[in-house]
């Protein structure tokens, strides 16, 4: 066979594959097929001559794949309406202020009123007025009463505001001004006067932005929001219209026809391809009572519980000053409330009873083991009384002998070479990473604060019987005839002061610091 009938052969065969092929494509153009691209030509197709039928159809060109100026147009038409909202979102960055303002404007006279009743500011006042428990009662009670009126429909609209509040806040807060920039570069934020030239842009440009305004364009035209009721409080918050509710009714007519008419979302399925494409809206909602109602409820309560604390520690604390004379009290080294910084630090049991326990051990070594063990020598031991009634008052003084040589051994067992101390101090660098740790600290810590309180308790109650005592002995000494000691003028040469003055300062410490201890066994 020669060269020319060789290639003369071949361009036959490439005219037969060639015409074979167009045929193909052809038939599978008319007919579908398995031909992929040959389908997404015909759907985009179709799907062009859709658009063309739609009310919108001047928004994009098909053949082009171009967003036009109509739609630019549009979008310019809404920043102006918008903008002043947007600037008023921008300026009140605080969504936590909105939403206060929300309720605010919803609560009824009478909710007010409470409201003002029930702030920390108002129970501090009260509480210089009213006795702490007393106070307690009637807070709890103004509290319930302001609760009691968000009932079903209250609540029911209180919500429908705040979901119009985030429709029109995420609609408003879309960025208008990027989008329109890819019209005209030129363009000035906030600048409507006069309007700018708006340019055709390729579709693909815009079709992220086109997804992103429709996802918040799209919910602003459900049936079901309260947007009398938001702009009635938009009016009452700033004395003005931020929007005019006719003009923002225009724009959800516009928004819905062209929602109905499906015109951008056929667009975005043109220029993106994608023939399942379709808007999900943009709106992310979360209850504003709930949240509301407990911030109230523990604003009301702690504001209760620092004025309890705050009168604790101030009685205590004058309490400290009658009994010692001083506030500052270091009797403990170990069992301390700055001992256990790093427990608290990592959330973990921290030394509960630390300052009672501090405030008992220096009362035991400064009272018992001085003036307390003064009037045991002299009254008890030589006085001459029935040793069954004596009995009582030498057990508990012996008692608490023995427990405060117990505390310092505690406070020992504390300390870093203590059994609980060493303990703590070998697990804690452990407890970022092992829950065990944590369990067996935070026993140790229980373990600590049980014993710190049965020293309190079992001390207390022993101060108790002795004060008894040294109360009955006190009206004993001012009767003519004594009954239970029967030498007392013998025993005053053995005391510095008059024995009725020195009995009743004994008892007047016993009480106060029984006071003292009542408090955090309360507690």
């Amino acid at each position: 066979m020669s060269l020319n009938s060789s290639y003369n052969s071949n361009e036959k065969k490439s005219d037969s594959s060639q015409k074979q092929s167009f045929f193909q494509s052809f038939f599978a153009s008319l007919f579908g097929g398995s031909n992929p691209e040959a389908e997404k030509k015909r759907k985009l197709k179709a799907l062009a001559k859709t658009i063309s039928k739609t009310k919108y159809h001047t928004f994009y060109k098909t053949n082009s794949s171009e967003m036009t100026e109509s739609f630019a147009k549009l979008m310019f038409d809404i920043y102006k309406v918008v903008f002043s909202a947007q600037q008023l979102f921008k300026n009140t960055q605080n969504v936590s202020l909105f939403k206060h303002k929300i309720i605010n404007f919803s609560l009824s006279e009478k909710q007010h009123d409470l409201l003002a009743q029930i702030d920390e500011q108002k129970i501090a006042e009260m509480s210089r007025q009213i006795e702490i428990n007393k106070l307690t009662e009637q807070v709890e009670e103004k509290l319930q009463l302001f609760l009691s009126e968000f009932d079903s429909a209250k609540t029911a609209k209180i919500e429908a505001i705040y979901k119009a509040y985030t429709l029109f806040k995420d609609f408003c807060c879309f960025d208008y001004f990027l989008l329109l920039k890819k019209y005209n570069s030129s363009i000035r934020e906030g600048v409507f006067v006069p309007v700018p030239k708006l340019e055709k842009v390729n579709a693909e440009y815009v079709v992220d932005d086109l997804k992103d305004f429709l996802s918040v364009a799209y919910a602003i035209t459900a049936e079901d929001v309260a947007w009398n009721d938001f702009f009635a409080m938009l009016k009452e918050i700033y004395g003005k219209e931020v929007i005019s509710p006719s003009t923002w009714k225009k724009i959800i007519v516009k928004i819905k026809n062209i929602q109905v008419s499906k015109t951008l979302d056929f667009v975005i399925q043109h220029i993106s391809q994608d023939f399942k494409y379709e808007t999900s809206l943009h709106y992310h909602y979360e209850s504003l009572i709930e949240p509301y109602i407990d911030k109230i409820q523990n604003e009301t309560r702690d504001a209760i519980s620092k004025i309890t604390i705050a009168l604790k520690d101030s009685k205590a604390n004058s309490i400290c000053m009658q009994i010692f004379g001083k506030t500052d009290v270091h009797a403990l080294e170990h069992y301390t409330q700055n001992g256990d910084a790093l427990l608290e630090k990592k959330n973990l049991n921290t030394y509960e009873y630390a300052e009672p326990l501090n405030y008992l051990k220096e009362f035991l070594l400064e009272y018992l083991k001085k003036e307390i063990r003064e009037y045991f020598d002299v009254v008890v031991i030589r006085g001459q009384w029935d040793s069954t009634l004596s009995a009582p008052i030498s057990n508990a003084y012996q008692e608490l002998l023995t427990i405060s040589d117990r505390i310092s051994e505690f406070d020992e067992m504390m300390s870093e070479e203590g059994a609980y101390g060493m303990k703590i101090k070998t697990l804690l660098p452990k407890t970022a990473h092992d829950s065990g740790a944590e369990n067996i600290i935070n026993r140790v810590v229980s373990d600590a604060n049980d014993a710190a309180k049965t020293f309190i308790y079992t001390s207390t109650q022993n101060l108790v019987t002795i004060g008894k005592t040294v109360k009955q002995l006190i009206e004993d000494y001012s009767k003519p005839k004594p009954i239970i000691v029967k030498n007392w003028k013998e025993l005053e040469k053995y005391i510095d002061s008059p024995m009725k003055d020195f009995c009743v300062g004994i008892y007047k410490k016993i009480y106060l610091f029984v006071q003292l201890m009542q408090q955090y066994l309360a507690g």
